[in-house]
């Protein structure tokens, strides 16, 4: 299995390269800063932007599926990033072949605002308003990009060692997440790494 990870100097991001390549998958880290990635067996590290889909479309030449684990920090959480960096990635994947995407979202995000409680619903109206916005702004463009597109809708990330059964959910069901329930960054890897090759999971927003 080859991957490419968008995202991976980020906390999420680097667990999802760790649990890649200790399941001995190649993997390719697209990212800005190339010395921030320690070199490893299996690694690639290639320099690129979100505003640049050739390079993009270069580093994926043979990749499988691609995933993202991008996001703004808390100084800069209502900036514009998944609007304009989820056409360069579609359009870089669909100039390159290559279909499967998973996207890490948020719980409360669109359609998933119905899976959430309070008080967790009240934040998803009021300070994380803005920034819910732009991933759906982004995100709303993969239902028609031709690609195999999976998001993941954690509630707030927290760290710890990853559980042996992650709650994983369809959005669709309705299912609704109890109020300030944390997930697990190692949880959200590891969930994102077991769907790639799960035709059930094309198309749908899972909550975690």
């Amino acid at each position: 299995m080859k991957i490419l990870v968008i995202g991976a100097t980020g906390r999420t991001g680097k667990e999802i390269v760790d649990q890649a390549l200790a399941k001995g998958y190649e993997v390719i880290a697209y990212v800005r800063r190339p010395e921030a990635v320690p070199k490893r067996k299996n690694l690639h590290v290639v320099g690129g932007q979100l505003d640049h889909p050739e390079r993009l479309a270069f580093a994926l030449q043979g990749v499988d599926a691609v995933l993202m684990a991008i996001g703004n920090s808390i100084t800069n959480l209502n900036d514009k990033l998944f609007e304009f960096a989820i056409p360069t990635v579609i359009q870089a994947m669909n100039d390159a072949g290559v279909k499967r995407l998973i996207n890490l979202s948020a719980l409360g995000v669109g359609e998933t605002y119905k899976n959430t409680r309070y008080p967790y619903r009240l934040a998803v109206k009021a300070f994380l308003k803005g920034n819910f916005k732009d991933h759906l702004a982004g995100e709303s463009q993969l239902k028609n990009s031709g690609l195999n597109w999976t998001t993941i809708h954690p509630g707030p990330l927290s760290n710890g060692a990853k559980t042996r059964n992650p709650l994983v959910m369809d959005a669709a069901t309705g299912y609704k997440r109890s109020g300030l329930s944390f997930t697990r960054r190692t949880d959200v890897a590891q969930v994102m790494l077991r769907i790639i090759d799960d035709e059930t999971t094309f198309g749908k927003q899972l909550i975690m």
